[in-house]
């Protein structure tokens, strides 16, 4: 299945085609295709009705990146959350829950069903580039419970969650858009620290995870995890024992774009 991202703020031809023609299992939205609320709800109107009188085709998934703070790709007068690192200075379950579900409920509004969030990774480096603040907290059980309560808010309001980034993008010294990074840390580190709060989420039902584009030698010395059997397969698959959806960070990002041009 393909997850598209395409131009323009109305429906085009070229996006036709990507759903009519090309089967495409769903949408990214961006700050190209939002100018305010009521036009972003007639554009997705318009996407999903392209298939509505089949009832063999599924909706479209609708998506988003929207966490808080500074990925957030839908601007005012949609409320712009903070950091979810703040939610673990808070550490408040009760807070994290009405976070994901404030959240939820406006991006279903104009009907988007899909957001690419919580952050599931553990704040493990302070000199991570790119997790930071999106990260809930540097204890991995702390990550676990919140995260957990985030994603009962995002179902309660309709809309599914995508936890991210499997299996734990936060020890990282390198930013994956721009390079392919590597966590050096042993096999017991990882499953004491990375895979807690992932493991806690697919216990209490979550159903879509995001894969990392990140090198985890202790599992795979070649392979990112995005293409790696033995992380999608013997880990996720098998030890965590994940039924659900799984789906690629973006591939267009620097960290495989090399893996993909030996692919093709």
């Amino acid at each position: 299945m393909i997850v598209s991202g395409f131009e323009g703020t109305t429906l085009t031809a070229r996006t036709e085609d990507l759903i009519l023609q090309q089967g495409i299992g769903g949408l990214i939205l961006f700050e190209r295709n939002y100018k305010n609320p009521d036009q972003l709800l007639k554009l997705i109107n318009d996407l999903q009705s392209l298939n509505a009188d089949n009832s063999e085709i599924p909706p479209l998934f609708i998506s988003v990146d929207q966490e808080g703070g500074r990925v957030a790709r839908l601007g005012e007068p949609f409320t712009q959350f903070p950091h979810m690192a703040c939610l673990g200075q808070a550490d408040s379950n009760d807070l994290a829950y009405r976070f994901g579900l404030g959240m939820g409920k406006e991006l279903r509004a104009v009907g988007i069903n899909m957001d690419y969030a919580p952050v599931l990774d553990v704040h493990s480096n302070p000199e991570n580039p790119i997790i930071g603040k999106r990260a809930l907290d540097t204890d991995p059980e702390k990550v676990a419970r919140l995260g957990t309560e985030l994603i009962r808010g995002f179902y309660d309001a309709g809309v599914i969650p995508v936890g991210k980034h499997f299996p734990g993008h936060g020890d990282t010294s390198q930013d994956s858009h721009l390079t392919l990074p590597r966590v050096d840390r042993t096999r017991e580190s990882l499953e004491q620290c990375e895979l807690i709060p992932f493991s806690h989420a697919i216990q209490q039902g979550l159903e879509v995870i995001m894969t990392a584009h990140v090198v985890y030698p202790a599992w795979d010395a070649h392979q990112p995890a995005t293409f790696s059997p033995t992380i999608m397969n013997d880990v996720l698959r098998n030890s965590l024992q994940f039924e659900g959806l799984i789906m690629s960070d973006d591939l267009e990002m620097q960290a495989i774009d090399q893996k993909l041009e030996s692919i093709s």
